[in-house]
């Protein structure tokens, strides 16, 4: 087996690299693979200590070997989980209390990458600010491997011949390569449907675990040539493991097949680290990385919420020096719980049989504990005030009346152009105190969604064709669309209530994530390039013209990600695209409306205004920040050519900033998205500003 003193070494360059990688530092954008060589060395050892007690005693106690990782795992994890809430309910933003005593049980349970993967794959909760919890599904992942390795390894050397150390190595080595190609089929095949899964899923993760107990499994061999070779190797090893830090970044696509660099790397550097006097094990067994390697598991447990929570309590994203300051905190509280609680525990050979199990027992009790302790008693979120409902008026160029024929205009109406914010914008902007009969209430916004998330309107990221559903006057002759992803979506409300009242048929063709310029995209829920958009914006322009679509509204998240940088797009992309689709529609006959974008928060809105409930101006963000200036040029250049714009900023912001509450209004249910609240609420300006088109071009087929 490989001397302990490497083993340190290794883990000390995988923590520091997480760690420096959380703390911002420039130059070690890779620096997340340190948890992929974690994963490497935990298989090499676990197997490495059950291949030898299954050659020297001629049997694996799964009791023992779960007693040692109960001592090992649980009182570090323990206190970190429970510190943690303690702290967040004093710094934290209150609202995230709620997902956060969820995020506990899910430590208590073991099942912390269950939930991860969950809520990143949920394209309503990816952009949620991070959980201060959120790193222990490494953790989970590892726990899940140590409940099935350990008994797979008792089943295949049970029979005959199996009690040889050749044999014992082999069986072994054959499962975990089993394992290993089936973990990594099933990872590349995830990656093209749901990247958060293939990334926090123990069965997508365990070929990284299992390639470590190759490197265990099969013997090194001693001859001076072949530990000269293994030197080599284990040099390439860690070269490979420090080029994978520096080189990888955010837009490498991971874990997919760029993850076998790293693990590969790590196994070359365990077969070989100590082979020779001159193996990198001269660089490993130094002190300071023996001394971080010995607390890697405290300090990678403590750093991710002290950097969480202090960003939250300085209410600001960390700057570099910040983080490092966390780093150092983080070490300081590795040391104590090292020497205090993970050291003591682990080397109490006494805690075995019934006490493991109390312990392991009574750890996750107190974990679960405090989680419904927290969970039964959240805060107050309300400024003590109660405010009045808003009031609004529709500006139209005309008095509407459905049922009056417009074909006597001469000409087409136009829309109308920017003007004056309207009052209950402007008198939103000089409130204080978060209404108590707030609605939605800032812990209900997250679910206060348009209808046609629940009744599958609103096309999923697999669908191509577009769902037909059909709202309003099933049987008018004036027939309307609303086409594009979720910015599309928060409109239906209000589109909804207009088609009621004035007798239209209302289609609606949305999908997430997929803008209607035809321009391709990267997601980020996915993890990879959006392919499904362009057959999907085909589909759809062939179904709204079966379907008699007159007029359709435009409408796009304009801070949706490049397909090649993977940074929002430039307004060039963006005018090329929507450009190509406002001439498709037209050569259908149909009349295309740009919509503007409503403004970008740039934060959680409930999140913030749960800290904020004695001021919510500070969660007002400013006019600068919620628009682009290069897309309203875009827009302006639109409608001088002629094209259609609806522009909405006039609803939602004055010149100086946009309020997130408005009277007893709750704007946003997220970061970026109107609640059904309060696009209901602006139908009436949205019907006098477009009843007068719609109507014209119904009665003027093209």
């Amino acid at each position: 087996m490989k001397r302990r003193t490497d083993i340190e070494g290794l883990r000390a360059i995988a923590v520091l690299a997480v760690l420096l990688f959380h703390a911002g530092v420039p130059g070690i954008g890779g620096g997340y693979v340190g948890v992929d060589v974690f994963f490497v060395v935990s298989g090499f050892l676990i197997t490495s200590l059950l291949v030898a007690e299954k050659t020297n005693t001629g049997k694996v106690s799964l009791g023992a070997f779960y007693a040692r990782r109960a001592r090992r795992i649980l009182p570090v994890s323990a206190l970190v989980a429970c510190s943690t809430l303690v702290a967040s309910w004093i710094w934290l933003e209150p609202l995230r209390l709620r997902s956060l005593t969820n995020d506990v049980f899910a430590v208590a349970a073991f099942s912390s990458n269950f939930v991860f993967a969950h809520r990143g794959a949920d394209y309503l909760q990816s952009a949620l600010p991070p959980s201060p919890l959120q790193h222990y599904w490494s953790l989970a992942v590892e726990e899940q491997f140590y409940i099935v390795w350990p008994a797979l390894v008792m089943l295949v050397c049970i029979g005959v011949g199996a009690s040889s150390k050749y044999s014992v190595r082999l069986r072994v080595g054959i499962t975990a390569a089993c394992v290993s190609v089936g973990s990594f089929v099933a990872c590349m095949l995830l990656m093209n449907t749901s990247q958060p899964w293939a990334f926090f899923s123990p069965h997508t993760r365990a070929f990284e675990l299992a390639i470590g107990a190759i490197a265990a499994a099969v013997p090194i061999g001693q001859s001076v040539k072949t530990r000269k070779v293994n030197a080599l190797i284990a040099w390439c090893g860690l070269a490979g493991i420090v080029a994978t830090v520096i080189t990888f970044s955010d837009t490498t696509t991971f874990p997919g097949p760029w993850a076998l660099l790293p693990v590969l790397a790590t196994a070359f550097l365990l077969r070989g680290g100590n082979a020779t006097s001159w193996s990198p094990d001269v660089l490993l067994r130094l002190s300071p990385l023996q001394w971080l390697g010995s607390r890697s598991y405290s300090a990678y447990l403590w750093h991710w919420p002290v950097l969480i929570v202090t960003a939250s309590a300085l209410e600001k994203k960390l700057s570099v020096f910040e983080g490092l300051v966390c780093l150092m905190i983080s070490l300081a509280l590795s040391e104590l719980s090292y020497r205090f609680i993970e050291n003591p525990v682990r080397k109490n050979h006494k805690i075995v049989g019934p006490r493991a199990l109390v312990l392991a027992v009574s750890l996750a009790a107190i974990v679960g504990g405090s989680a419904v302790l927290a969970q039964n008693n959240q805060p107050a979120l309300s400024g003590g005030v109660e405010a009045t409902t808003p009031t609004l008026v529709a500006d139209s160029t005309t008095t509407v009346d459905p049922n009056v024929s417009t074909s006597t205009v001469p000409t087409e109406p136009q829309l109308p152009g920017p003007s004056t914010s309207i009052d209950a914008i402007v008198q939103a902007m000089a409130a204080t105190g978060l209404p108590s009969n707030l609605t939605p209430s800032i812990r209900g916004a997250s679910t206060d969604m348009p209808t046609i998330y629940s009744n599958n309107c609103h096309a999923g990221f697999s669908t191509t064709r577009p769902k037909k559903c059909i709202y309003g006057d099933k049987e008018s002759s004036v027939v309307i669309g609303l086409y594009g992803d979720s910015h599309a979506a928060q409109w239906f409300p209000s589109f909804e209530k207009i088609a009621k009242e004035r007798h239209w048929k209302f289609i609606t063709y949305t999908k997430r994530g997929c803008p209607p310029a035809d321009i391709p995209t990267y997601s980020k829920v996915l993890g990879k390039v959006y392919k499904e958009c362009a057959p999907w914006r085909e589909n759809v322009m062939k179904q709204m013209k079966l379907d008699g679509v007159q007029t359709v509204f435009i409408a796009h998240f304009d801070r949706l990600l490049s397909a090649t940088t993977r940074v929002p797009m430039w307004q060039k992309e963006w005018r090329v695209g929507i450009q190509s689709t406002v001439s498709a529609l037209e050569k259908l006959g149909i009349t295309p409306v740009v919509m503007e974008d409503t403004p970008y928060p740039g934060q959680d809105v409930p999140t913030c205004l749960s800290r904020h409930y004695t001021n919510v101006q500070l969660c007002t963000p400013n006019i600068s920040s919620a628009f682009r200036d290069d897309m309203h040029q875009m827009l302006r250049d639109f409608d001088d050519a002629g094209v259609h714009v609806l522009w909405t900023r006039q609803w939602f912001c004055t010149d100086v900033g946009c309020p997130t509450v408005v009277g007893n209004i709750l704007v946003y249910r997220d970061d970026n998205h109107m609640t059904v609240t309060f696009s209901s609420f602006i139908s009436t300006l949205l019907g006098g500003a477009i009843s007068d088109l719609v109507n014209w071009v119904s009665s003027h087929p093209s």
